[in-house]
């Protein structure tokens, strides 16, 4: 399998992923979405909408369009349903990129300012590691703060995923 494919491969577990735990998350109370449980990002609510703040500050990155967040707390959606309609537009938005990439692409370098400031160049394809690994990263949060409500939270092992298909 060549890079490309399986970038596309990491976006469709990427919102397959996303899918199942935004319903879990739909099953709580708004006050259970919204309570700090501690977290990084306090709450589902922060924690979710870090992934869109993130997710959109590369595509920016990446493709030089698209909405650019202030701050990595920022709360684009305050509401869950506005979130999860945000959530999948960027999916198929991720989904359109990898789509459109081939293996130059992929190993062109990416030059971009981080939020410190400071000039960053580095290969696209580990930045899409880097993306699809920061999802990951978050949504296992989100998954614990899930179970902590006594919810049973949905799996999201990319084998399961594969099983699927």
């Amino acid at each position: 399998m060549d890079g490309a494919a399986h970038f596309e491969r990491l976006a469709r577990y990427n919102r397959w992923a996303n899918r199942r735990l935004y319903e879990g998350v739909a099953a709580l109370s708004d006050a259970q979405y919204r309570e700090d449980r501690g977290a990084f990002f306090g709450s589902l609510r922060g924690t979710l909408n870090h992934l869109l703040v993130a997710d959109r500050i590369w595509l920016r990155r990446i493709e030089g369009t698209g909405p650019q967040p202030s701050s990595l707390d920022e709360i684009l959606f305050d509401g869950l349903d506005e979130l999860r309609a945000a959530r999948e537009a960027e999916d198929e938005r991720m989904l359109r990129l990898v789509s459109s990439l081939d293996e130059a692409r992929l190993e062109s370098i990416l030059a971009y300012r981080n939020f410190r400031g400071q000039e960053v160049e580095m290969p696209l394809g580990p930045v899409l590691t880097h993306v699809f690994n920061h999802q990951t990263h978050h949504r296992g949060q989100a998954h614990t703060l899930l179970s902590q409500f006594g919810r049973e939270a949905p799996v999201l092992d990319f084998l399961y995923f594969l099983l699927e298909r």
